[in-house]
């Protein structure tokens, strides 16, 4: 099988090298940046170089797209009506809705599988792919009744092979979930990040006095702000009652603390400590 990632960087990578040791698979890559594409050769991500798009699809058997979210709808666009009846196309971003309805009424449609790997790092582009980034990692798959059973099926072979476990959800539940317990996270990443860079100029005093509580918060604001950027737009809606959400509680514990409200703090901050029971 003959797969062809658009994008390879750590998403895309990561899934190649996850299932390199398996000798019927070949894999190619096409990417806008020429340089990051030149280094996944060289880090044997992929065997095959494409800078012709077009012949980089009709090699293809299985076309992965492990690119930004709004950049996928406009390559699905442009290229779904190409495919052979025999192709898959599967979408790794981190939002799924808008991109399921914009190719709901596509006569390939049954050609495509919406998929989200709940897995990655802050770092980006193919130095950053490893191997065992999806080992015991979930993998949604959206929609997937509206996708040809057997191509779904074989791919989610794939999947399971490179060490995912699968679970099964309504695009814009997924949207609804995500936004709250991944983009939301993000946000508060970045925010924290903007607020202490602004009060904060001095990085020597920022580096000598942040402890590991700060660290792990920020984590995340190193990450892709191309991809997260894409992602709070397209996932608008959702974005947005979850930052709403986060304001109202954030005013609760603002009121506590101007009212010296100790008691108060403490049984809010009790109520938030049973996070603990969930993610262990």
């Amino acid at each position: 099988m003959n797969i062809l990632l658009v994008g390879v960087g750590l998403i895309g990578g990561s899934f190649a090298l996850s299932l390199k040791k398996d000798e019927q698979l070949k894999f190619g890559g096409y990417d806008i940046d020429a340089k990051n594409l030149e280094e996944a050769k060289k880090l044997g991500i992929i065997t095959e170089l494409f800078n012709d798009q077009e012949e980089a699809i009709n090699w293809a058997d299985t076309i992965l797209l492990a690119i930004p979210v709004n950049a996928i709808k406009g390559w699905l666009k442009g290229n779904l009506s190409k495919l052979r009846k025999d192709q898959l196309v599967v979408d790794f971003g981190s939002t799924k809705g808008a991109i399921c309805e914009s190719v709901e009424d596509h006569p390939n449609r049954s050609q495509y599988l919406s998929a989200h790997p709940i897995a990655g790092t802050e770092h980006s582009g193919a130095s950053a792919a490893f191997a065992s980034l999806y080992e015991g990692m979930n993998l949604i798959i959206c929609d997937e009744e509206k996708t040809d059973p057997t191509l779904s099926s074989a791919f989610e072979k794939l999947a399971v092979a490179a060490g995912f476990y699968l679970t099964k959800m309504d695009s814009k539940e997924h949207d609804r979930h995500l936004a709250y317990i991944s983009h939301l996270s993000h946000i508060t990443s970045y925010v924290l990040s903007n607020t202490v860079l602004n009060k904060e100029k001095d990085g020597e005093i920022i580096l000598e006095l942040a402890g590991s509580g700060f660290a792990s918060t920020v984590r995340l604001a190193k990450s892709s702000p191309a991809m997260w950027s894409a992602i709070f737009t397209e996932n608008k809606d959702m974005v947005l009652n979850g930052i709403q959400a986060y304001r109202e509680e954030l005013e609760k514990l603002e009121s506590m603390i101007s009212a010296n409200s100790k008691d108060e703090i403490s049984a809010y901050l009790e109520e938030g400590r049973k996070i603990r029971k969930i993610l262990k």
